[in-house]
C-alpha cells in the first residue's frame, strides 16, 4: 500500500523530463524550418504538443521577353534646337517633338541644364510644356517657371511605343536682367528621358 505512492512521483518526474526534452528537440526543428519560410508552426490543444504545418501552391510559368526603349527628338537621337533671341520683354518658345521608337510604353522626364558661365544665366528660366500641336507652342502656357541651370520637369505623361509628343520648350530672362549682361550667350543641353512602363 505505501510502495505505490514512492514510485509514482519518480515515474512522474521521469515522464516531464522527456517530455521537456522532446519540446527542446522539436523546438530546434521547428527554428531550422522556418528559416526556409515555408513552415507554419502550431499548437495544437493543452499539454505542449506541436503540429508542423506546411503547405506548398504552384503558379503557372511565365514569359519574360526584353522589349526595346529609345526616343528621338524632332526626328534625330540628338536635335539642335538652334538660336533664341531673347530678352526681358521678348519671351521665346520653341516646339520640339518627342518619338519613342521601341516597342515598350514609358514615362518622359526633361533636365536643362547651362553649358556655359555666362552672368546672365542666373536670370534665364525655362518651363517645358506638352502641347497638342506645334502650332499651340507660345510663351506664357501654363506650368511654373524656374532657373535653366539644374532646371527639371519629373513628369512629362506616358508615351506609347512607337508614338510621337510634341512639347513647348519656354525660355525667358528676368525682368530684372541688367543692361550689362546684353549680348550674353546662354549655351544649355535639354535631355529627355524614358523610363519604362508596365503595359
Amino acid at each position: 500500500m505505501h510502495a505505490a505512492p514512492q514510485h509514482a512521483p519518480r515515474r512522474a518526474a521521469h515522464t516531464r523530463s522527456r517530455v521537456r526534452r522532446g519540446s527542446r528537440f522539436r523546438s530546434a526543428a521547428v527554428t531550422g524550418l522556418i528559416l526556409t519560410g515555408a513552415t507554419v508552426l502550431g499548437i495544437a490543444g493543452a499539454g505542449g504538443t506541436y503540429a508542423l504545418l506546411s503547405a506548398r501552391a504552384e503558379t503557372a510559368g511565365a514569359t519574360v521577353t526584353a522589349g526595346t526603349l529609345d526616343l528621338r527628338v524632332d526626328g534625330q537621337a540628338a536635335a539642335a534646337l538652334g538660336t533664341l533671341p531673347v530678352t526681358p520683354a521678348t519671351p521665346v518658345a520653341r516646339a520640339f517633338t518627342v518619338t519613342s521608337i521601341g516597342d515598350v510604353p514609358s514615362r518622359l522626364s526633361a533636365s536643362v541644364s547651362a553649358t556655359t558661365a555666362q552672368e546672365i544665366t542666373a536670370n534665364a528660366q525655362v518651363r517645358i510644356t506638352p502641347v497638342t500641336s506645334a502650332a499651340a507652342c507660345a510663351p506664357g502656357l501654363s506650368g511654373p517657371l524656374a532657373a535653366l541651370n539644374g532646371y527639371a520637369a519629373p513628369s512629362l505623361g506616358r508615351i506609347e511605343a512607337g508614338a510621337q509628343r510634341t512639347f513647348c520648350l519656354e525660355v525667358r530672362l528676368n525682368p530684372g536682367t541688367p543692361v550689362a549682361q546684353s549680348g550674353q550667350g546662354i549655351g544649355f543641353t535639354m535631355n529627355i528621358t524614358a523610363t519604362q512602363e508596365a503595359s
